[in-house]
């Protein structure tokens, strides 16, 4: 087998790339983009720990990209990989393929053609850059190859692979597990994206049409709103209960325990999509677009959020006659057909 290297950076790149990784046996180069010792020391468990290599210099601030791009490429020359595979839209996704392509060596892309036409996004701007690098590109869905052809990729470059989530579910026995015995319903809330959560005012306009709602809210805060709102401005919401961050087993339990979820997480969308939970998404684009009005809906006004989260709990939903047979993003084979291609 090639020698391949898998570069991430973030906590969703470890988790979606861990199934592949222990299948193929490949090392990963951690860039630590987004590093704590608490959370991150967790989803390092979801791989093994020999194929790990931390990248020394590990904290970047924005708009240093000529130093974390030197660095991944003198750890590339210190390995020697035949090719890199590359995942998603963060800064070390991009950075990881401009230094593959910089020193020759082929660049394999997961999560490759999504697009939410948001050509203001970073995240868009580096998932067309990386497409265009890659010599292979892995699609979730057809749409995504279409996205592609639309770009002028060669089609001898692209293959419809399915979700690696899928089989991080399916490995970890997560898509069979009951549900817990929770006595109190309740819906679950995650926000990070800066539309939603860096300016105080909109943030606070939008928990404040949650709280609304009048049901239990769990909030798992990321770090980024704690960041941004003074801790008793979030408690002054009543029917909203605060979190930290869990683990990727706790966080998955806590999505089919709950009656739906509101967020602004792409992964999540995956994620809540195969385990058959209703999700809205407090965006005006999003990248997955496939499971718009079928698993989850884009609410872009408070007025919506109240309007479908009330659908929702009232059984009038729509997304709530989801067919969980109609999984969009490939079955338990998902590694093994992109391993057999990346071989």
């Amino acid at each position: 087998m090639s020698k391949i290297l898998i570069i991430a950076g973030t906590r969703p790149e470890i988790i979606k790339i861990s199934t592949l990784s222990n299948y193929l046996s490949s090392n990963i180069l951690f860039t630590g983009q987004h590093f704590d010792k608490e959370m991150s020391e967790f989803f390092f468990t979801l791989i093994k720990e020999q194929n790990l290599i931390r990248l020394e210099s590990s904290n970047y601030e924005v708009g240093e990209h000529e130093g974390f791009i030197n660095d991944i490429k003198r750890k590339l020359l210190e390995i020697g990989p035949s090719s890199v595979l590359v995942q998603g839209d963060t800064n070390t996704t991009l950075y990881g393929a401009l230094a593959a392509k910089s020193l020759g060596i082929k660049i394999n892309y997961i999560e490759s053609g999504m697009r939410s036409r948001d050509i203001n996004q970073i995240e868009e701007r580096n998932r067309i850059i990386v497409s265009g690098l890659a010599d292979l590109n892995f699609c979730n869905h057809i749409i995504n190859k279409e996205n592609l052809l639309s770009e002028n990729i060669d089609e001898r470059k692209i293959h419809i692979s399915g979700s690696t989530v899928y089989s991080v579910l399916y490995e970890n026995n997560l898509l069979n597990q009951q549900k817990n015995d929770i006595e109190d319903k309740f819906i679950l809330l995650t926000l990070h994206r800066p539309e939603n959560v860096d300016h105080e005012e909109k943030l606070m306009d939008l928990l404040n049409s949650i709280n609304l709602i009048g049901e239990k809210v769990i909030f798992i805060i990321h770090p980024r709103v704690q960041k941004s709102i003074e801790k008793k401005h979030l408690e002054s919401f009543k029917n909203i209960h605060i979190q930290n961050p869990k683990n990727y087993f706790e966080f998955i339990n806590l999505i089919k325990n709950s009656m739906f979820v509101i967020s602004d997480s792409g992964g999540i969308q995956e994620e809540s999509a195969i385990l058959g939970i209703p999700l809205l998404i407090p965006r005006e684009f999003t990248e997955r677009p496939e499971m718009l009005n079928k698993f989850n809906l884009l609410v872009k006004s408070r007025e919506q959020v109240l309007k479908e989260s009330n659908k929702l709990i009232n059984g009038d939903s729509e997304i709530q006659k989801i067919d969980k047979n109609e999984l969009l993003y490939g079955k338990s084979e998902v590694i093994k057909n992109i391993a057999e291609r990346l071989i």
